[in-house]
């Protein structure tokens, strides 16, 4: 006996279905995913104008959809990655630098993109990212048609293909112990062109005072835990330092003194160290 032929769900029908995952599950990743590919009516690439699709690997997205106070993890996770833009655009602002006026942009310690999305758009052709995650620098290349480049877990062995007007890590010192801040630092002062900047993030002090933490004599406190779950925790934890120990490794490492430090520059505990390289 012959099987009924099914034919295949219409275009109309497996967005549908796709919705229906969404409303079961406001994370899934699948779906919204499939959604974006599809270019379907109402999707967010449709009227943010910019890639929306993003990596099973993206922990940063894992942790949006993971949050108590999560309520469309996508929308978070995206809009939250062009309030980054706009914060790193504000501080740039305040030392007389404008974003879009930098030729060649660094974004390091890049992650899986979210903000990278909105940075590639208001950047073409001018923006190169790095990661230490090989699935991050692949994924942001081919997703944003930005340039590339692997990072390394010593700083030492780091080779930058190119000096870069700006090169700007969020949230990297926030993670690294204080005792990696030297290399670091030195390591992406090397990739600033003359004349450059070099922005970093710190976590605020009195934020972190609200948060209980107890500084040790050199002012700082770091935990073995983070976001992460692929990262080793003793190198890629959570750093708290006061805003005197963090200006005064920046400057001792750099033998640079700092151009500006911006308070709670981003998201709601962070502050900013920009670095003029003459």
């Amino acid at each position: 006996m012959k099987q009924p032929v099914t034919s295949a769900p219409s275009i109309e029908q497996e967005r549908q279905i796709h919705l229906d995952a969404l409303k079961k599950n406001p994370a899934d990743l699948v779906a919204h995913n499939a959604l974006e590919a599809m270019h379907a009516p109402g999707c967010y690439s449709e009227w943010m104008l910019i890639n929306a699709t993003i990596h099973r690997q993206d922990e940063i997205f894992h942790y949006f959809a993971g949050h108590e106070s999560a309520g469309n993890p996508f929308r978070e996770y995206l809009s939250d990655g062009w309030r980054s833009m706009v914060e790193l655009m504000t501080i740039l602002e305040h030392v007389n630098r404008p974003l879009l006026k930098f030729n060649s942009v660094l974004e390091f310690a890049a992650g899986f993109g979210r903000f990278t999305r909105h940075l590639a758009k208001a950047l073409p052709g001018k923006l190169t990212c790095s990661d230490v995650q090989t699935e991050s620098v692949d994924f942001l290349k081919k997703s944003f048609g930005v340039d590339g480049f692997y990072s390394t877990h010593e700083p030492d062995t780091l080779h930058f293909p190119a000096q870069y007007e700006l090169v700007f890590a969020l949230s990297m010192f926030t993670h690294v112990p204080l005792e990696m801040w030297g290399p670091w630092l030195k390591c992406m002062y090397r990739g600033v062109a003359p004349g450059g900047l070099l922005v970093i993030t710190v976590h605020n002090e009195e934020m972190a005072k609200k948060m209980c933490v107890q500084f040790n004599e050199r002012g700082d406190h770091f935990i073995r835990s983070s976001e992460s779950t692929s990262l080793d925790s003793a190198a890629y934890g959570t750093t708290f330092t006061t805003a005197q120990c963090a200006i005064n490794t920046v400057q001792s490492a750099l033998q640079q003194s700092i151009l500006a430090h911006e308070k709670i520059a981003f998201w709601t505990g962070q502050d900013a160290l920009i670095i003029h390289k003459p």
